[in-house]
C-alpha cells in the first residue's frame, strides 16, 4: 500500500484539479447543448437558467478550490500545511452548513471553503521567490491569477445567492417602497411621443416612453435616475434603456416591464446585486497577472537571446582560437621539417 506522502504529491494533486475541471467543463458543455439538441430533435424550445448549471457544478467548483488550496500550500509551506488549510475549509464548510450565520445555504457551504483557498493564495503570493526578476514576476503573476480566480468565485457566490429583486406598479408624482432592499421610487416626470424618422404611417419609427425618477435609500435622497420604453415600428419589436447604478459593494438596476401612457403608471422592476464588484475586481486582478506572465516570458525570451548571443561570441573565439593553434603548429613543423633536411 502507498504511503500518503507518496499519493499527496504535486503532480497528483494538479492531475486532480485537471480532472475536476475536465469534468466541470463537460457539465456546462453539456447544458449549453441540450437546448439545441432537444430543438433539432423534438423541435421544442427549451431554456436553461443559471440555477440548472449552479445545481451541477457547485460540487465540483468547490472540490476544485479545495485541490487549488492544497496545491499552493504543498507547494509553499508542506504537504502537512497543506491538509490542515484544507482541512479547516472542509470543516468549516460543514460547520457552516449546520449552524446556518448566512440566510443562503450555498453560501453558507461555500463561503469556509473559499475563504481558505484565499488564504492558501495570499500566503503563496507572500512566500514566492524566483532565481531572476523575470522568474519572480512570473511566479508572482500566476499566483496574481489564483487571487483574481478565487475573488471571481467569491463575487459569483455572493452575487448570485443574495441578490433581490421586486417590482411595483407606480403612478407619476407617488412613491413605490421596497421595502427588502432599502429603495424607494417616486415618479418625477412621464412624457411619450414619436421619435426618429417617419416609417410607414407613423410620424416617427418608435413610439417612446420617458420616464424620470429619483432613487431613495433608507428614506434619504440617492440620485436621480431614468429609463425608456421604446416600441419600435421598424424593428417591430419592444426594448427598453435601463437603469444601472455600480457601488462599491452593490449594483443597482432598474427597468420598465410595461407602461402605461394614458394613465402615467409604469410597472418598474427593480433588482440589487451585492458584491458585484469582487466579481469585476477579481477579473480585473487576472488580467493583471496574465499581463505580468506575458511580460516575465518576454524578459526570459530577452535574457536567452542574449545570452546565446554571447555564447556564440565565446564559440567563435574558441574557433577563432583553434585556428590561431593551427596555424602556429603549420609552421612549427615546417621549421622542424626545414631543420632536418639542412642535417
Amino acid at each position: 500500500m502507498k504511503k500518503i506522502d507518496e499519493i499527496l504529491t504535486v503532480r497528483s494533486t494538479m492531475f486532480a484539479g485537471i480532472s475536476v475541471l475536465v469534468l466541470l467543463a463537460a457539465i456546462v458543455t453539456m447544458g449549453l447543448l441540450t437546448p439545441f439538441l432537444v430543438k433539432v430533435t423534438s423541435g421544442e424550445g427549451i431554456l436553461l437558467e443559471a440555477a440548472y448549471f449552479n445545481a451541477r457544478t457547485a460540487l465540483p467548483t468547490l472540490a476544485l478550490v479545495l485541490v487549488l488550496a492544497f496545491c499552493l500550500m504543498l507547494g509553499s509551506a508542506g504537504r502537512k500545511e497543506g491538509l490542515a488549510v484544507a482541512g479547516f475549509g472542509l470543516l468549516g464548510s460543514i460547520v457552516s452548513a449546520v449552524l446556518s450565520p448566512f440566510s443562503s445555504m450555498p453560501i453558507n457551504v461555500a463561503f469556509p471553503i473559499l475563504a481558505a483557498a484565499l488564504f492558501a493564495v495570499v500566503y503563496k503570493l507572500l512566500s514566492s521567490q524566483g532565481s531572476s526578476f523575470s522568474e519572480k514576476l512570473r511566479r508572482t503573476g500566476s499566483h496574481i491569477i489564483h487571487l483574481g480566480a478565487v475573488l471571481l468565485l467569491v463575487g459569483i457566490v455572493f452575487s448570485t445567492n443574495l441578490n433581490l429583486e421586486d417590482s411595483a406598479i407606480i403612478s407619476l408624482d407617488e412613491v413605490g417602497t421596497f421595502e427588502s432592499m432599502g429603495y424607494s421610487i417616486r415618479i418625477t416626470d412621464f412624457s411619450s411621443g414619436m421619435e426618429g424618422e417617419p416609417y410607414g404611417g407613423y410620424s416617427g419609427s418608435a413610439y417612446v416612453n420617458t420616464i424620470d425618477f429619483d432613487v431613495y435609500e433608507w428614506g434619504r435622497f440617492f440620485e436621480h435616475g431614468q429609463v425608456k420604453y421604446i416600441n419600435d415600428f421598424k424593428w417591430g419589436q419592444s426594448y427598453t434603456e435601463t437603469y444601472i447604478h455600480r457601488g462599491l459593494l452593490e449594483e443597482l438596476f432598474i427597468a420598465p416591464k410595461s407602461v402605461d401612457s394614458k394613465t402615467q403608471t409604469v410597472d418598474l422592476y427593480v433588482r440589487k446585486v451585492p458584491f458585484m464588484t469582487f466579481l469585476w475586481g477579481g477579473f480585473y486582478i487576472m488580467v493583471l497577472g496574465i499581463v505580468l506572465v506575458f511580460v516575465s516570458g518576454s524578459l526570459s525570451s530577452g535574457n536567452s537571446v542574449s545570452g546565446n548571443s554571447v555564447s556564440g561570441n565565446c564559440v567563435s573565439g574558441n574557433r577563432a582560437s583553434g585556428n590561431e593553434a593551427r596555424v602556429k603548429m603549420t609552421k612549427n613543423q615546417k621549421k622542424t621539417k626545414s631543420e632536418m633536411k639542412r642535417k
